[in-house]
């Protein structure tokens, strides 16, 4: 036939599952489970893109047994039953099929594969040529020189000369392949021993399955005794695997035809789901996200004018345009805002040939907007808008109403992280957006947005406020059915704020006092360097892990701890047991240690800092964490050392300004007082209740002593396990700690629990809930769903449970902690204080006080700490002064 026609014919079955597994598990606001239905609908496009068939079908497999288990009972036994997230999405995913006119088939008694291989036949019968849709190698028997397999998943498009480079095998040897191989996904046995290669060679040699088993004598080794105690398995195994292409089906080819293709039904279905970016450009502009109405105002009447418009239709969405990415610390240069999806505007205040100066008379209606309570306002991460005002115009953003990447973090604050705009867009909305990247690319090189000429920028920045606009109806009913809006609205939200004039203030550090600590601790970096190479024998790279091992386990011969796939480790564990005998070992450590502070501290935080008001600002992530701890970054400040000389030498350079003092308040043993408060243990209670060493008591119940006699060594092994328990840590990793044999480890926390029964039925309980759940919550209510628990590897499923264990505790705390940072500013603003906070480092918090009002500032910050929550036991907060943050902290 001079022009054949073309025929797909898609394996169903397979893509499914293949879908199901490939996404994460993404669902309607109302529950409905997404991920197959999306990614089988992206597959069946991306089957259709360039191709134009004349005939098709979707195959599935048909609920019940078929031919293959009456031939073999245990035909696909070991399957897994069919997850119910998945069976939920079948009837949605025949819609799919049917809005996109192919015929739908399952063929009761009869797999998917048979049915597939006699339409195969049928059309090369009728001089067609055919494309398979799937992933299964048991197709590759049928490809030839008018059928192909196409592999959407890995875009592989399989002819006979692929197919012998991927198994060793033509197409035709396929059958005898698999029958000595077998299939552990549907229980076909194979012949045991022999596996691709050795399957591929023996078919290389002899050509057939018979005439390997006619010669399986003159065979050797393990292949003649396999192929020998297993004739009659392999010949099932062929069986089984050699598709049918001449089944009775109810109907043929020509009922296959496809009608003129009609987007109108996937359309509407796909809007129904919110596949935005299934959609075609006009259908995306309609809903949100996509390329709709788009405008840059650069009139302030303008301006006022749209905000009238958008004000009467609802909230407005308010995003935030940063020169550069990441937003930290970057000048806001313009506002992209929203009212109703496909309709944005961008407001330019820094563009080629435009800048807005925020306080001129002209500009009154949008700063009225803005500092307007009464009129709410919606976004992605406000709190960046916030810093922006603040930082240009010293303006405060006022009615912030919803924010769809806290809500994100609090419906699953594990699942995006950090829960960027882009994240968020393609859960919710099935949308991609332009990567900022794309618009600020000039040649090589990146240029600030404010360099964007706006015709350019004004359609990526509304693009942003659009797809926002589009995602706060189906984030907001996320939160709510999560039961997560109350911490949103009183909680999230109006820390954003506190942490946005903290960004904004900084915090003060001497910048010729790091200088002076970075060319200390370079010189002391260089003296280890230098007894290094004298250990050594001769100098090299101690930066470069191949020449270290080289040195340690090559030339000095030190015993070998661990190996990698390309030669020895060098990680700190195994430099920390070489430690206890080797000098270099040691000094490695020291030198590691020493050279992370330089890097993370001294030359950061010199490059950091502001020349002018010599403060270091650092940004405050509240979607990193998943407990709900506050994260630092650019710079990270909550990871300088506490204990060490180091640590407080760094510490020694953050200051108060003139006519000011550091105030350090720091909760003693939050994190245990908080276990005290959830398990109600009466011992652990009465030990706080009665101020005692809650360490010592720990002690004096691990070596059976009195209080009063326990050792300073007993009382460090004691403080270990108390916190042992709190990260749900083993006798393995305990004993690592304590550098003691497992089975000590082992005892003390036999001990322990035997002491603090209490403990441990609040972990038994909290760990049967989350299996059961799925989650836990903290004291505020805050969910952390642990996909771990659900985990078929035992070190995962055992990780969740320490999750688990530690989350209520850690989260608890970091609740109690955001109370306090709400509460204060109200405190200080009630006294008529000007005290501010300007960190928060986990349990401690850190601020600037005008040396008249330190004592007054200190009482309000102790009983705000110490009256946050009504625990059990006492909270208790110790509370320091100084000029520095090192002095104040004690």
């Amino acid at each position: 036939m001079s022009n054949p026609a073309r025929v797909i014919l898609v394996d169903g079955s397979s893509l499914i599952y293949r879908a199901f597994f490939a996404l994460p598990l993404l669902s309607t606001p109302d529950g409905l489970h997404t991920n197959a239905i999306y990614g089988f609908a992206t597959m069946f496009k991306k089957v259709l893109a360039g191709r134009t068939p004349t005939y098709g079908a979707v195959v599935f497999d048909p609920p019940g047994k078929t031919a293959r288990h009456e031939e073999y009972a245990d035909y696909k036994a070991t399957r897994e039953r069919m997850p119910d997230e998945l069976r939920e999405q079948l009837p949605w995913i025949d819609r799919v099929v049917e809005a996109n006119g192919f015929p739908l088939l399952r063929v009761p008694g009869h797999e998917a594969d048979d049915v597939i291989a006699t339409l195969t036949q049928q059309a090369l019968d009728a001089g067609h040529e055919v494309f398979l849709i799937s992933g299964d190698k048991d197709f590759a028997q049928l490809i030839g020189e008018r059928v192909r397999m196409v592999d959407t998943m890995r875009d592989v498009t399989y002819d006979p000369e692929l197919v012998r480079k991927k198994w060793g095998v033509r197409p035709d040897q396929i059958v005898d392949y698999l029958a000595l191989l077998g299939d552990k996904s549907d229980n076909v046995p194979g012949v045991p021993g022999i596996g691709a290669k050795g399957a591929s060679q023996l078919l290389e040699e002899h050509g057939s399955l018979a005439a390997i088993l006619a010669k399986a004598d003159t065979l050797k080794g393990r292949a003649k005794k396999a192929l020998t105690e297993h004739k009659e398995q392999a010949l099932l195994s062929q069986k089984l695997v050699t598709l049918n292409r001449a089944l009775e089906l109810p109907l043929g080819l020509a009922d296959l035809e496809l009608p003129a293709a009609d987007p109108a039904p996937l359309t509407a279905l796909y809007r129904e789901l919110g596949f935005n970016s299934l959609l075609g450009a006009d259908d995306q502009a309609r809903v949100g996200g996509g390329e709709g109405t788009y405008a840059a105002l650069t009139d302030p009447a303008e301006v006022a004018r749209v905000l009238e418009a958008l004000g009467a239709q609802g909230p407005v969405t308010v995003y935030a345009i940063p020169a550069a990415e990441p937003p930290a610390h970057s000048p806001l240069v313009g506002l992209a805002l929203a009212g109703q999806p496909g309709t944005a505007y961008y407001v330019p205040l820094d563009a080629p040939g435009h800048s807005v100066d925020l306080a001129a008379p002209a500009w009154a209606p949008l700063r009225a907007f803005l500092g307007d309570p009464a009129r709410p306002k919606v976004g992605h991460d406000l709190k960046r808008v916030m810093y922006g005002l603040l930082r240009r115009a010293d303006l405060t953003l006022q009615g912030a109403e919803f924010d769809t990447r806290l809500a994100s973090f609090l419906i699953d604050p594990t699942k995006l992280v950090p829960h960027r705009l882009d994240q968020v867009s393609k859960e919710f909305l099935q949308q991609s957006l332009t990567p900022w990247k794309e618009v600020a690319k000039a040649g090589k090189q990146l240029r600030p947005l404010s360099e964007v000429p706006l015709a350019e920028l004004t359609p990526w920045a509304c693009q942003r406020a659009d797809a926002v606009c589009a995602l706060v109806p189906k984030v907001r009913a996320a939160l709510e059915a999560a039961g997560q809006d109350r911490l949103l609205v009183e909680h999230e939200l109006p820390l954003s704020a506190v942490l946005a004039r903290m960004e904004v203030r900084g915090v003060g550090v001497d910048v010729q006092d790091l200088q002076a600590l970075g060319q200390e601790f370079g010189e002391r970096l260089a003296g280890y360097e230098r007894r290094i190479f004298e250990l050594a024998g001769h100098p090299f790279n101690v930066n470069s892990t191949k020449q270290l091992s080289e040195v340690l386990f090559e030339e000095l011969k030190l015993p070998v701890i661990k190996k990698t796939k390309t030669g020895y480790s060098t990680k700190v564990e195994v430099l920390e047991r070489l430690a206890k005998e080797h000098e270099i070992a040691r000094q490695l450590l020291e030198f590691r240690k020493l050279a992370k502070l330089i890097n993370t501290y001294t030359d950061v935080l010199q490059r950091e800092a502001d020349p002018v008001g010599q403060r270091v600002r650092c940004t405050f992530q509240q979607t990193a964490g998943a407990t709900g701890r506050l994260i630092t970054t650019q710079p990270d400040l909550q990871r300088t050392p506490i204990k060490t000389p180091e640590g407080e030498r760094i510490r020694r350079a953050f200051v108060a300004p003139p006519g000011q003092r550091m105030i350090s308040a720091d909760w003693s043993q939050i994190e245990l007082r908080i276990l005290a408060h959830m398990s109600a243990d009466p011992l652990l209670c009465a030990a706080f209740a009665e101020s005692r060493d809650v360490h010592r008591q720990t002690a004096a119940e691990l070596f059976g002593c009195a209080q009063d006699a326990v050792t300073p060594d007993q009382r460090r092994i004691g403080k270990t396990v108390n916190f042992a328990t709190i990260y749900g840590q083993g006798a393995t990793a305990l004993g690592q700690i304590l550098d003691v044999p497992r089975k000590d480890a082992k005892a003390y926390i036999e001990r322990f629990f035997a002491a603090y029964a209490g403990v441990r039925a609040w972990l038994d309980r909290t760990i049967e809930a989350a299996l059961e759940t799925g989650y836990v919550t903290t004291y505020l209510g805050r969910r952390r769903a642990i996909p771990e628990l659900k985990s078929k590897n035992t070190m995962i499923h055992e990780a969740g449970k320490r999750i688990a264990a530690n989350t209520p505790i850690q989260g608890s705390a970091a609740d109690l902690c955001k109370l306090v940072m709400l509460d204060l500013p109200q405190r200080f603003a009630r006294e008529g204080l000007e005290t501010a906070m300007v960190l928060q480092i986990h349990d401690e918090l850190l601020f600037e006080s005008p040396e008249a009002e330190v004592e007054a500032a200190r009482a309000q910050i102790r009983a705000s700490m110490e009256t946050v929550a009504e625990l059990r036991v006492p909270l208790l907060v110790d509370v320091g002064v100084g000029h520095t943050w090192a002095e104040a902290h004690g």
